[in-house]
C-alpha cells in the first residue's frame, strides 16, 4: 500500500478527504503526515472519519501510528464500524521530528472497502490558569531615583504623578508596564476582583551594602508594603511583599503582575526542561522554577523564588505571575461529619483571611551578563527521575505482605527474598495499622483469609516483618491507627509508639468520607479543625509526623481528561505547560506540615508488561519527573495484581516482579531512583532552604541554610559547571550536564559557568 504523503509546513489546519477503496488488502485507506516547525511544541488534535463496508463483527481496525527516527513512538488502533469517527490527541513528543501513518488494518484480508475518508489536523487549545487581565498602561512621565546609583543593572522608575513604578535597566530604558497587584476572590459572599498599579513611595534608606526604598499600594480589601532591596556587590534585587486585610476574603488569587515589554524568554518549566518560548508562545505553571529574559545585551534571571506560593508566565502577553496565594497550589477537600451522606466534600482550596491577617512573599530579580542558569534537580544524586510506591495497609495479611515485599509467603527473612520489593531492593512507604478494636477480619474480602486483618498489636509476624523492612529502607508509617474512627488516647499511643520503634515522618488517611466511624482523624474530615476532638496536628508535632498524603486531586479530578496512551502520569507532561500542579504544597493554617499527593490507585492487574513496560517508564525518566502511586500491594483479593495464588500459597505475580526489574534497572543505569515519602519530602524541604542568586560575573552563589547536610545535591545546565574548591561528580542527560555533591550545612559556594560544549 503506498500513502498519501501529507508535508504540514504553513497550515495549522488540514482536511484532506479521499474517495472508496475497496480490496483484500490488508492496509488500506491510509495516509502520512510529516513533522514540520509549525507543529514544534504544541499538541495536534487528528480527526479521522470514513464510511466503511464490512463483515459484521470485523477483525479490521484502523490505526494511528507514530515513529521518530524510525523508532515506533505511538500504535493505536480503533474497531473498524460503518461510521468511523474518531478524534486522537497527539502530543509534542510523540509527533515532533517524526511521521504519522493512519491506516485500516485488515488482518484477515476481509472484504472492505473505506469510502469518504476525511481527516483534520489542528492544535489543541488547553484550558488557561491564568486571568485575563487589562494590561497597564505606560505612565506619562518617570523619574529616575538617582539614590539607587552604583547598585546593579536593574533600577525602578518611579511616576509621582500616576504613582507607578516600572523596572529599567542601568540606562533607564523602560522593561515593564506598572507593577500590578491583583486580587481575586470572595468578600461578604460577593465574587470580587480588584487590579490596581497605583504606589506611594514610604522610604528610602542606605546601608554600606544595600540601599532599599518602599512603597505601599492600597485598595479597599488589602494593604502591600513592598520593599526593594539593591545590593552593592551583587545584581540582585530583592522584592519583599507583605498584604495586609482589611476584611475577611476568601483568596482565589493574590499576585503581583509583572508585565514586561519586550525581550525573548526562555522558561525552565516544573518538568525541567529549557523551552525557548518563541517556539511556544504559551503559558506556563513554574511553581518554584523560573526564566530567563534577553534584553539587548544582558539577561533578566528570575529562579527558585524562596517564598511564593508559585510563578504563572502569560508569554502571550509577555505578563508574569508571583502569586503570593493562589488556590490551585494547594487543592484540598473536606469531608463534613454527617452520619445520613456519603461521598460528599466541599472544595477548602481558597485560602480564607480574616480582617488583620497578612500574607508574605517574597524573590529575586537579578539582570546579569548571558549565563545559562542551573537548575536543581528534584532528585538528589544525579538521576533524572524517580518512583515512589505508597501502600495503604486496607484488608492485609502477612501471607500476601510476604509475597509482596519477599516474593512468597513462605518466606520470612528480608534476605531471603526470592521476589517482591525488598528483593530488587525498591523500597516502599508502607502504611500499618496499630490497632484491631473492632475485631475486623479479611474473611469478608475472601474466604482464604479468615483471620484479622494485619494490625501491629493483633500479629507479632507483622511487627517483626515491618522492623525488617525498616533496615532495607522502607518508611513505615501510620495508615490511621485503626479501621474506623478512633479515640484520643489510642491516636495518642499509636503515634507514640510508631515514633519510637519506625521514627516516620509520614502519614496516609484512610477511610475518609462522612459518617461516625469514617476516621474522624483524617485531615480532610477533622484532622485539621482546632475546635475537634480529633484535631491531629499538635500530636504530629509532637510525635514527628511532617508529611501527610493529601488526597485532594483523586477527589476533585482535574487532570482525567488529559491522559495520553494509558501512561502513567496525569496529567501527560507533554500536553501543556500550564496545568497547575505543585510538586509539594503546604496548607497555609498549618504550614509545619508538607504535603505530597497521587493522582489516582495503581492496580495493574495481569497488566503490568504493559502499564509499566519500558517505554512508559522511559516517559517517566524523560520529563524527569517524580512518579507517586497509590497502591494496595497486599489487599487479600487478587484483582489488585501485586500477588497471586500459587499451589495454595501467596507469591508476587511474575510481571509484578519483571517490572520491579526494570525499574531497578533503570536505576543502576542512574535514570530512575526507587525512594520513599520521608526521603523525598525531606529532600523537598531542604531545597526550599537553599539561597540561589548570582555574582556580578553571572555565577550561580548557593548556600544552605539548612542545619544538615543536602546530600546528593543536583544541579542541570546546558553548558559544562565547576565549582570552586568542591569535589563533585558529573553526567550527561540528554546534551545537559548534572552536577551532584553534598553541600554541608550553611556552606556558600559559587558555581562558575563554563563555555557551552556539544556533548551530543
Amino acid at each position: 500500500m503506498r500513502l498519501p504523503r501529507i508535508f504540514a509546513f504553513f497550515a495549522t489546519v488540514m482536511m484532506l478527504s479521499f474517495g472508496k477503496t475497496a480490496a483484500q488488502e490488508m492496509y488500506l485507506g491510509g495516509f502520512t503526515i510529516e513533522d514540520a516547525p509549525s507543529f514544534h511544541g504544541k499538541t495536534m488534535e487528528l480527526s479521522v472519519s470514513f464510511h466503511a463496508d464490512c463483515i459484521e463483527n470485523t477483525y479490521a481496525k484502523y490505526a494511528v501510528t507514530a515513529t521518530k527516527g524510525g523508532t515506533p513512538t505511538l500504535w493505536q488502533s480503533f474497531p473498524v464500524v460503518p461510521v468511523f469517527s474518531k478524534k486522537i490527541m497527539i502530543p509534542c513528543d510523540i509527533f515532533e521530528d517524526g511521521i504519522i501513518k493512519c491506516y485500516a488494518y485488515n488482518p484477515n484480508l476481509e472484504i472492505l472497502s473505506i469510502d469518504s475518508l476525511t481527516y483534520n489536523v489542528d492544535f489543541v487549545e488547553f484550558p488557561s490558569f491564568v486571568p485575563k487581565v487589562d494590561l497597564p498602561k505606560y505612565p506619562c512621565s518617570m523619574k529616575y531615583l538617582p539614590e539607587l546609583d552604583g547598585v546593579g543593572d536593574l533600577k525602578i522608575l518611579f511616576s509621582r504623578k500616576e504613582k507607578n513604578v516600572v523596572l529599567s535597566d542601568e540606562k533607564n530604558n523602560i522593561l515593564t508596564r506598572p507593577l500590578t497587584m491583583l486580587l481575586r476572590g470572595y468578600c461578604d459572599g460577593q465574587y470580587v476582583e480588584n487590579q490596581s498599579s497605583e504606589w506611594k513611595k514610604k522610604s528610602f534608606e542606605k546601608t554600606d551594602d544595600s540601599v532599599f526604598t518602599v512603597f505601599e499600594n492600597e485598595n479597599e480589601f488589602s494593604s502591600t508594603r513592598m520593599k526593594m532591596t539593591f545590593f552593592k556587590e551583587n545584581p540582585d534585587v530583592r522584592i519583599e511583599l507583605e498584604t495586609e486585610f482589611k476584611k475577611d476574603v476568601k483568596i482565589e488569587r493574590l499576585a503581583m503582575m509583572l508585565p514586561f515589554r519586550y525581550g525573548e524568554f526562555e522558561v525552565f518549566d516544573d518538568y525541567m526542561r529549557v523551552v525557548k518560548d518563541s517556539l511556544r508562545e504559551g503559558e506556563y505553571y513554574l511553581d518554584q522554577e523560573g526564566f530567563s529574559l534577553k534584553i539587548n545585551e544582558k539577561q533578566l534571571n528570575f529562579y527558585h523564588p524562596d517564598e511564593l506560593s508559585s510563578t504563572q508566565l502569560d508569554a502571550r502577553n509577555r505578563l508574569v505571575f508571583l502569586n503570593l496565594d493562589y488556590e490551585k497550589d494547594y487543592p484540598f477537600v473536606h469531608f463534613p461529619f454527617d452520619d445520613d451522606t456519603s461521598d460528599y466534600f466541599v472544595d477548602k482550596s481558597m485560602r480564607e483571611v480574616k480582617k488583620g491577617d497578612v500574607v508574605k512573599a517574597s524573590f529575586v530579580l537579578s539582570v546579569t551578563q548571558p549565563v545559562d542558569l542551573p537548575r536543581i534537580m528534584p532528585v538528589w544524586d544525579g538521576f533524572e527521575s524517580s518512583i515512589i510506591f505508597t501502600e495503604h495497609a486496607d484488608w492485609t495479611d502477612i501471607r500476601t505482605h510476604r509475597a509482596v515485599c519477599f516474593g512468597s509467603e513462605d518466606v520470612s527473612c528480608a534476605d531471603s527474598a526470592v521476589g517482591g520489593f525488598a528483593y530488587y531492593d525498591i523500597p516502599v512507604t508502607k502504611s500499618v495499622f496499630y490497632c484491631n478494636p473492632d475485631s475486623v477480619r479479611n474473611v469478608v474480602k475472601n474466604s482464604e483469609f479468615p483471620d484479622f486483618h494485619s494490625t501491629i498489636t493483633t500479629d507479632s509476624l507483622l511487627f517483626d516483618f515491618l522492623k525488617q523492612l525498616k533496615n532495607k529502607g522502607f518508611d513505615i508509617c501510620l495508615h490511621t491507627p485503626e479501621q474506623y474512627t478512633t479515640t484520643a488516647s489510642n491516636l495518642s499511643e499509636a503515634l507514640a509508639f510508631m515514633k519510637e520503634n519506625f521514627g516516620s515522618p509520614s502519614w496516609i488517611d484512610h477511610g475518609y468520607n462522612n459518617s461516625s466511624e469514617n476516621n474522624r482523624e483524617n485531615i480532610v474530615c477533622d484532622g485539621l479543625d482546632k475546635s475537634s476532638p480529633y484535631y491531629i496536628c499538635n500530636l504530629w508535632r509532637k510525635n514527628g509526623v511532617k508529611y501527610p498524603w493529601n488526597a485532594a486531586y483523586e477527589e476533585l479530578k482535574p487532570f482525567d481528561n488529559y491522559l495520553f496512551d494509558n501512561h502513567l502520569q496525569r496529567p501527560y507532561p507533554f500536553f501543556s505547560d500550564a496545568f497547575p500542579k505543585p510538586r509539594v504544597m503546604r496548607l497555609p493554617d498549618e504550614p509545619d506540615f508538607l504535603l505530597w499527593s497521587t493522582e489516582y490507585t495503581t492496580e495493574p492487574g495481569d497488566s503490568w508488561n504493559y502499564y509499566f513496560n519500558k517505554e512508559r517508564l522511559m516517559k517517566v525518566v524523560e520529563s524527569r519527573s517524580v512518579l507517586i502511586l497509590h497502591t494496595y500491594p497486599a489487599w487479600v483479593e487478587t484483582f489488585r495484581g501485586f500477588w497471586d495464588m500459587e499451589n495454595g500459597k501467596a507469591v508476587a505475580k511474575p510481571d509484578f516482579n519483571q517490572a520491579l526489574e526494570r525499574i531497578a534497572k533503570l536505576r543502576e543505569e542512574k535514570l530512575m531512583l526507587p525512594t520513599t515519602i520521608d526521603k523525598y519530602m525531606f529532600y523537598q524541604e531542604q531545597l526550599q532552604n537553599i539561597e540561589y542568586h548570582y555574582d556580578n560575573d553571572g555565577n550561580v552563589v548557593l548556600k544552605n541554610n539548612n542545619p544538615d547536610v543536602v546530600k546528593g545535591f543536583s544541579l542541570i545546565s546546558k553548558s559544562e559547571m565547576e565549582i570552586e574548591n568542591k569535589d563533585f561528580e558529573t553526567r550527561i542527560s540528554k546534551g545537559e550536564h548534572i552536577i551532584f555533591f553534598d553541600l554541608n550545612p550553611r556552606e556558600e559556594l559559587k558555581i562558575k559557568r563554563v563555555e557551552m560544549k556539544d556533548v551530543r
